[in-house]
């Protein structure tokens, strides 16, 4: 058998293995377990990504079903970092590279540009770890573990990040309104997390973590210099 009708068929036993997971569990982080060295080969890990939005972690794939509400605030802060500095590169979902994991940043920005091969296959040609790592999860076990997990994962492994997540609330209730006559001023920090969401968990240089309470008119300001504007995120809630 040759390669190509190789890569193939593990594919098409792969695809049939996460539609079959995706019936049962719709939602969420879906995790997939896989044999050792079945996910090894770079080529068929890319054709899987251009299907699924999965990250792969070791022989652990997992799909984020992240759905429209969540895809239309990475496109919010992904324009709105543009706007603030065009010299940096800044894009959602894009795959990257650490420790031979392969994984998804919510929203991603990069201080140098990748290369067109690393942008076009991130897997093979190893897209590096971005630089501003910005993670948004439901507030709930499953999606707020993984993200957590992750990116203490990451803190061990790399250096130079600035990992920002922001929790959305998993209940349905509308956010309240916005008030007309509030001025804009910078979020106010607290030393514990939130109960409720929708909050913001910015990591300091030493990884302690630094927690506000999100609100219409607030925003913070990154080591970097980019600002988050909590508004365009609960525009969207």
């Amino acid at each position: 058998m040759n390669n190509s009708i190789f890569i193939q068929s593990k594919f098409d036993e792969i695809y049939a293995k996460i539609q079959q997971k995706l019936k049962e569990k719709n939602s969420g982080i879906v995790e997939i377990n896989f044999p050792v060295g079945e996910l090894s080969n770079l080529r068929l890990c890319e054709d899987i990504h251009n299907i699924f939005n999965i990250e792969i972690i070791r022989d652990n794939l997992f799909i984020k079903c992240d759905g429209g509400e969540k895809e239309k605030i990475h496109t919010r802060l992904e324009i709105s970092f543009e706007n603030q500095n065009q010299y940096w590169w800044t894009s959602s979902n894009t795959i990257c590279i650490v420790k031979n994991n392969q994984y998804r940043p919510s929203v991603g920005v990069w201080f140098q540009f990748p290369t067109r091969p690393q942008k076009r296959m991130p897997i093979i040609y190893s897209c590096p770890p971005p630089n501003i790592w910005i993670e948004v999860f439901y507030n709930n076990d499953n999606d707020r573990s993984y993200v957590f997990n992750k990116i203490n994962f990451l803190q061990q492994n790399t250096t130079g990040i600035e990992f920002v997540a922001i929790s959305l609330s998993f209940e349905l209730d509308p956010f309240h309104s916005k008030p007309e006559t509030e001025m804009i001023v910078h979020a106010t920090s607290q030393l514990t997390q939130p109960i409720k969401a929708p909050y913001v968990c910015h990591w300091d240089l030493n990884h302690n973590e630094i927690w506000y309470k999100m609100d219409w008119n607030q925003f913070i300001i990154l080591r970097c210099g980019l600002t988050i504007n909590f508004d365009i995120v609960l525009k969207e809630l």
